[in-house]
């Protein structure tokens, strides 16, 4: 028996979500995939599709799988990693951001920070000048 033709697999995927106050919110094509995904209670997905949730590129999913970040299912020359794998990745990933923006906000004023950072921009917009009138 054949699986689903790509029109059958879309017809199924959710289109509207209910919310917990009762409100009906319309899905974007990548929001229903994300829940038809999530539905599906898929144990595994490859790199593409890791790539394509944590919103980087396949090759950056392999870098991680072979640095340990990731982890992976080998299946001959295919990975396959646990979609638990990926969502704990992308909370980190949301975390770090979250605390590299409150240090920032949280830092101290350094005028003199502020003034060597204007005094390398300004050489750096002459530098530029000089390059472009000799072109």
């Amino acid at each position: 028996m054949a699986g689903p033709t790509t029109t059958e697999q879309h017809s199924k995927r959710p289109q509207l979500v209910l919310r917990a106050d009762g409100t009906e919110v319309q899905l974007t094509p990548r929001q229903a995939d994300l829940v038809d995904l999530v539905l599906d209670d898929l144990e595994t997905v490859s790199p593409a599709k890791a790539a394509e949730l944590l919103g980087v590129s396949r090759p950056m999913v392999v870098r991680w799988i072979n640095q340990g970040i990731l982890q992976d299912q080998k299946t001959g020359s295919h990975h396959k990693i646990p979609l638990t794998s990926v969502w704990e990745l992308k909370f980190r990933r949301m975390e770090a951001g979250r605390a590299a923006v409150a240090a920032v906000r949280d830092a101290p004023n350094d005028d003199a920070a502020a003034r060597r950072t204007a005094a390398a921009r300004d050489r750096a917009r002459e530098r530029v000048a000089r390059r472009d009138s000799a072109s």
